[in-house]
C-alpha cells in the first residue's frame, strides 16, 4: 500500500515539473560579462553585489554575485538602456550605465575597479560594519567581522559563534543540522577531510569569510548532473592582505598542573598558490587533528575525552598551474588518553527493566600518519583527468579495566563483573581515485566520464583479557583468560562508466553503469592462556574462532535527467542495482555451510530547485536507497566470544529500503541584513535490520539475534532567524530545532524469547541569542531549553522527561595600553537523568591579553580555564532497546601564561599605511544615481 501510494506521488509530481512549471521560461536576447577587482591589490572580489535597473524607471531587473576569480555574466537581457551598480562592504559603491541593443546585443565590460572605503577619525580606521549573515543561492555567508573573539583566537572559537552551528564535544560541526565533512581555503581543500587540523590551527585574524554550502562531487562538477554525493563544507576567504607572502603564529605558553601548550603555523597564499605548514604539541585536550585511521577506537574511551597528551605535525599545499591543478597534505599524530568513565544504562524488558552500573579507566597510545594528494590536469579544453592517490598508517597500544554490576526491577543484584584488557593493533590503508572525463563535441553538455576507485585496508590486533563475573541467583563463578588474535584485510575496487547527452533547451540525459568488487577476509583465534600467561596452538577454541571470505559483486545501472532553466533546476533518476553477496566460513561453528543473496535495488530520486531571487531559494529533494544486508548478518553464529553478549545472525535476512525527504527554504534581506533559513526532512526504512534481544534474568546476560523490522521513521527540522537593530549594534538570532524517532525494537520476555516493542523519542531546542557590539566592547547572551522525553510502550512506568538549560554570556573589551579583556559564563542545568547526572554547573574562563612590538605582532595573555572548577562531560543515547547516561573525565580548573608572535599578519605595513590616509566622502558616487536608487 505504502508504495503504490508513493508511486502516484512520484507520478503527479513529474507531471508537474513537466506540464506546469516550464511556463515560467523567458525568451530574452542580450548579454553582459565583467570582472571586479580591488583597485589596489588588482585581486578578484568574490561575493561582490552586482544589480542591473531598467532606464528610465530605474525598475530592478536583474542581480547576481561575483564568483570567486571576480566575474559575473548576465543572459538574455532585452535591449534597452541599463543602470549597473556594484557594491561591497569595505568598497565605495560603483555604477555605470550601459545600453544593449541590436547592433551591439553583447557588451563585456573587463576589469571594473573597487576603491577600498574609509573613515579616518581620531587616527582610528572604522570601517563599514558587515552583516553577520547573507545568503545566496545555495551559500551562506558568515562575515567574521561581525564576530568579535578573544586575541589570538582560533578558527573554533569563530565557528561556536555562528548561527545555526554547534561544535560537539568530539569536535563534530554541524551547520543547520548539517554535518561539516571538509574545510577548504579558497576553493581548496585543506588537510583532505580533517576539519580539525583547520579548527584547531587556523588564527581567526586571517579569515574574511566563512561560507557553508554542499560541495558537488568530481563527477557532478564535470556533468553538471548531481549524483547524491555532495558533502557539507565550510569554505574560508582569506583576507586579500593576507596574500602578500609569507605570515603565521607561534604560541607558546606553560600553566599551573604542568600544562603546556607549544606550536606554529606558517601561510603563503596566493591566487595560484597555498602552502601551510603546522606543529602543535600540548597536554591541555587540544588534539589539533583527526585520527586518520581506524585501529584501535572504541578500545577504552571516546575520542575527546579524557586526558590528552597530544603532538602533531603536517604541511598542505595547493599550487595551480595553467593546465595543472596539483595538491595533498602530509600529517603526523601522536596522542596518549588517560580517560575514565561510568554510565548508568536502562534496559528495556517486558516486566520491567534491567539496570546496569559500570566505571571504566583506560590509557590509550597511538602513533598516525597519512599522506593525501590530487592532481586536476586538464591537456586541452575538452580533457579532464582527475588523480586522488593516498596512504595511512595507525598503531595503537591499549589497556583497560572495568567494575560493572547488573540488577533488576526490584534492585536485586544479578551480577557482578571485574575485567582487564590490554593490547596492539596496526592499520594500514591504501585508495586511489581515477578519473577521465571527454567533452564530447557536437553539442555543448556532452561528456563521457571513466571512473575507477581502488581501496585496500589491512587490519591487525592482539588482545589479551582476564574477566571474572559473579552470578549472585546460582551463586557460582565464571573466570576467563583469553588472548584474541586477529587480521583482516580488505580488497574493493569500482569502475563506472557515465554519458550524459544535451537535447533540446538545457535538457539533459545522464545513463551510467558500474561494477563493483570488494572481496572481505576476516580471522580471529581465541586462545586460553595457560598459567604461564601464554598461549599454544593446542589451546585454540576453535568454537569461538572463525576465518571468514566475504565476497560482494554489486552493478549499478541508473539513467537520470536534468532539465535547467533561469529560475528552476530540476533533477529526476532511477538505479537498478543487483547485487551478489557471498559468504565462504573455514573455521568456527558456521564453518562449511557457505551462504549467498541476490538481491534486486531499486533507488529514485528526485531533486528540484526553485530560485525567487539570488537571495531566495526553495528546494525539494526525494532520494531512495535499497541496501542488501551485510554478509556476515546472515551467519547463524556472529561472536559468542563473550558470553554475556551472544551475537546471532539470521540467513533469511531481507535488503532494506530507505525513503528519504528534505525541503529546504532560505531568504536574505541584503537591506535588512535579515536571514530565514528552515528546513525539514523525513526519512522511514522499510525492512531494517534491528537486534531481538532476550535478556537471561538469572545471569543478566544478553542474547541478540538480527531480524527485519518496519515502523523505524524519523523527522527533522530546523529554523535559523537573525537581524540587526536598527543602528545596526545590536543583531538578534534564534535557532530552532525539532526531531522524533519512532524505533523499533524488542522487549525481553525471558532468556529464549522477546517481545516486540516502540520507543518514541521527541527532542525540541529552542536557543535565542544576542549581542551589542561598538568600538571598545562587545556583550553576547543565549539562552537554550532543550526538552527530551522518551516513551517506551512495553514499561510505560520508566519513560523520561529530561530538560537542559543552558546560558552563556561573552564579552570582549578594549582597555587603554593595548590591553584586552575577554570573558565567557556558561550555566547549565540538568533534570531528568537519573541520580548522580542531575547536576547544575557553572563554567567561567577568563583571558588578559597586552598586544606589545611594531605593529602589534606580540601578545602577552593569560587564560583561566573553569574558574569554579565545575568542567563536566554528559551524555545520553537513546535506542528501542535501552537508555545509557555516561559521564567522562575532562580537564578541570587551570591557567596558562601564552606568548604569541605574529609574522606579517597585516600583509605589509606599506598596505596598513596606505588604507590609514584614505577618508571616505559618503556623497561620492552616490550624486549621480537615480533618486530611486539611494
Amino acid at each position: 500500500m505504502k508504495r503504490e501510494v508513493m508511486k502516484k506521488f512520484l507520478a503527479l509530481f513529474i507531471t508537474y515539473l513537466f506540464t506546469c512549471i516550464p511556463v515560467f521560461a523567458q525568451t530574452q536576447k542580450g548579454n553582459l560579462t565583467g570582472q571586479i577587482i580591488d583597485a589596489e591589490t588588482r585581486t578578484p572580489v568574490s561575493q561582490a553585489t552586482i544589480q542591473l535597473y531598467t532606464l528610465p524607471d530605474t525598475i530592478f531587473a536583474q542581480g547576481k554575485a561575483s564568483d570567486n576569480q571576480g566575474k559575473f555574466q548576465f543572459k538574455n537581457l532585452h535591449f534597452q538602456q541599463y543602470l549597473l551598480k556594484i557594491s561591497f562592504v569595505g568598497y565605495a559603491p560603483h555604477t555605470r550605465f550601459i545600453e544593449l541593443s541590436k547592433a551591439h546585443p553583447n557588451m563585456t565590460l573587463g576589469a571594473l575597479c573597487l576603491t577600498p572605503e574609509a573613515i579616518l577619525l581620531d587616527e582610528a580606521v572604522i570601517t563599514a560594519e558587515a552583516p553577520p549573515v547573507t545568503v545566496i543561492q545555495d551559500t551562506t555567508v558568515y562575515h567574521t567581522s561581525a564576530y568579535r573573539v578573544a586575541e589570538g583566537a582560533m578558527l573554533e572559537d569563530l565557528v561556536k559563534k555562528l548561527p545555526g552551528t554547534e561544535v560537539g564535544t568530539d569536535g563534530k560541526i554541524t551547520v543547520n543540522g548539517k554535518e561539516i565533512k571538509r574545510i577548504m581555503i579558497d576553493g581548496k581543500e585543506f588537510f583532505s577531510d580533517d576539519t580539525q587540523m583547520a579548527m584547531k590551527n587556523l588564527p581567526v585574524e586571517m579569515i574574511d569569510k566563512v561560507k557553508a554550502y554542499d560541495k558537488k562531487s568530481d563527477l557532478a562538477r564535470m556533468t553538471g548532473i548531481d549524483d547524491g554525493e555532495e558533502e557539507a563544507v565550510l569554505d574560508l576567504t582569506v583576507k586579500k592582505d593576507m596574500k602578500r607572502g609569507w605570515f603565521g603564529n607561534f604560541i607558546g605558553g606553560y600553566g599551573n598542573q604542568n600544562r603546556y601548550e607549544t606550536g606554529i603555523m606558517a601561510n603563503r597564499f596566493s591566487d595560484r598558490q597555498q602552502i601551510s605548514v603546522i606543529g602543535s604539541a600540548n597536554n591541555t585536550n587540544n588534539q589539533g587533528f583527526a585520527e586518520f585511521g581506524d585501529a584501535g577506537q572504541g578500545m577504552g574511551g571516546k575520542a575527546g575525552t579524557g586526558i590528552n597528551t597530544s603532538q602533531t605535525a603536517g604541511t598542505n599545499f595547493t599550487s595551480t598551474y595553467d593546465k595543472i591543478e596539483v595538491g595533498g597534505d602530509i600529517k603526523y599524530g601522536h596522542s596518549n588518553r588517560e580517560a575514565w568513565s561510568k554510565s548508568n544504562t536502562e534496559t528495556f524488558l517486558q516486566n520491567g527493566s534491567s539496570f546496569k552500573h559500570s566505571q571504566n579507566t583506560s590509557d590509550r597510545n597511538r602513533h598516525d600518519f597519512s599522506a593525501n594528494f590530487r592532481l586536476e590536469w586538464n591537456p586541452d579544453s575538452l580533457t579532464s583527468i582527475i588523480f586522488r592517490p593516498s596512504v595511512s598508517y595507525a598503531s595503537t597500544e591499549n589497556f583497560s579495566s572495568g567494575i560493572s554490576s547488573t540488577q533488576n526491577e526490584r534492585m536485586d543484584s544479578i551480577n557482578h563483573k571485574e575485567s582487564y584488557k590490554n593490547g596492539t593493533s596496526t592499520n594500514v590503508r591504501l585508495k586511489g581515485h581515477l578519473q577521465f572525463n571527454r567533452k564530447l563535441r557536437g553539442k555543448k553538455g556532452r561528456n563521457l566520464t571513466l571512473r575507477l576507485n581502488y581501496n585496500f585496508d589491512n587490519r591487525n590486533s592482539g588482545q589479551q583479557s582476564n574477566s571474572q563475573t559473579r552470578f549472585f541467583k546460582n551463586d557460582s563463578t565464571d573466570i576467563q583468560n583469553r588472548f584474541n588474535d586477529s587480521h583482516s584485510h580488505n580488497n574493493n575496487y569500482k569502475l563506472q562508466l557515465t554519458y550524459t547527452e544535451p537535447f533540446a533547451n538545457n535538457r539533459f540525459l545522464l545513463f551510467s553503469y558500474s561494477y563493483q568488487h570488494r572481496i572481505f577476509h576476516t580471522q580471529k583465534y581465541i586462545y586460553n592462556i595457560n598459567e604461564e600467561q601464554d598461549y599454544q596452538p593446542e589451546n585454540c577454541l576453535d568454537s569461538l574462532s572463525n576465518k571468514t571470505k566475504n565476497t560482494y559483486i554489486t552493478q549499478e545501472l541508473q539513467a537520470t535527467f536534468r532539465t535547467i532553466r533561469s529560475k528552476y533546476m530540476y533533477n529526476i533518476g532511477f538505479n537498478v542495482e543487483p547485487q551478489l553477496s557471498a559468504t565462504n566460513i573455514l573455521v568456527g561453528p558456521n564453518s562449511h555451510k557457505p551462504l549467498s543473496q541476490l538481491v534486486w535495488n531499486f533507488s529514485p530520486s528526485i531533486d528540484f530547485r526553485y530560485r525567487f531571487s539570488k537571495h531566495e531559494q526553495i528546494r525539494l529533494l526525494y532520494r531512495g536507497k535499497s541496501m542488501a544486508p551485510q554478509a556476515e548478518y546472515l551467519q547463524e553464529i556472529i561472536d559468542i566470544t563473550d558470553p554475556m553478549n551472544l551475537i546471532y545472525g539470521n540467513p533469511q535476512l531481507k535488503p532494506s529500503y530507505t525513503s528519504r525527504i528534505l525541503l529546504f527554504y532560505n531568504k536574505y534581506s541584503p537591506n535588512k541584513q535579515r536571514g530565514l533559513m528552515t528546513n525539514l526532512s523525513f526519512n522511514s526504512t522499510l525492512n531494517s535490520t534491528a537486534h531481538r534481544i532476550s535478556y537471561d534474568d538469572i545471569t543478566g546476560a544478553k542474547k541478540t539475534h538480527m531480524v527485519n523490522v518496519n515502523g523505524n521513521w524519523n523527522i527533522y527540522g530546523t529554523l535559523s532567524f537573525n537581524t540587526p537593530f536598527k543602528n545596526r549594534k545590536f543583531t538578534f538570532n534564534t535557532y530552532t530545532n525539532i526531531s522524533f524517532q519512532n524505533l523499533i525494537g524488542f522487549a525481553s520476555i525471558n532468556k529464549d524469547s522477546s517481545q516486540k516493542s516502540k520507543t518514541r523519542n521527541l527532542n525540541l531546542l529552542e536557543r535565542i541569542g544576542g549581542n551589542y557590539r561598538n568600538n571598545l566592547i562587545e556583550i553576547g547572551l543565549t539562552g537554550s531549553i532543550r526538552y527530551g522525553v522518551s516513551h517506551n510502550n512495553i514499561i510505560e512506568g520508566n519513560n523520561k522527561n529530561t530538560f537542559d538549560y543552558e546560558a552563556n554570556t561573552y564579552a570582549n573589551i578594549t582597555l587603554p595600553w593595548d590591553l584586552n579583556l575577554s570573558t565567557d559564563i556558561s550555566y547549565n542545568a540538568k533534570q531528568g537523568y537519573g541520580e548522580g547526572f542531575d547536576r547544575n554547573t557553572v563554567l567561567w574562563n577568563a583571558q588578559l591579553s597586552k598586544n606589545f612590538l611594531k605593529n602589534k605582532q606580540a601578545t602577552l595573555r593569560i587564560k583561566i580555564y573553569d574558574i569554579l572548577k565545575q568542567q563536566s562531560n554528559l551524555t545520553r543515547t537513546i535506542t528501542a532497546n535501552h537508555t545509557q547516561d555516561t559521564e567522562y573525565n575532562t580537564l578541570n580548573s587551570y591557567f596558562i601564561v601564552h606568548f604569541v608572535y605574529r609574522l606579517n599578519t597585516l600583509g605589509g605595513k606599506n598596505v596598513k599605511n596606505k588604507r590609514n590616509k584614505m577618508r571616505f566622502n559618503t556623497h561620492t558616487n552616490r550624486n549621480h544615481l537615480p533618486t530611486s536608487l539611494h
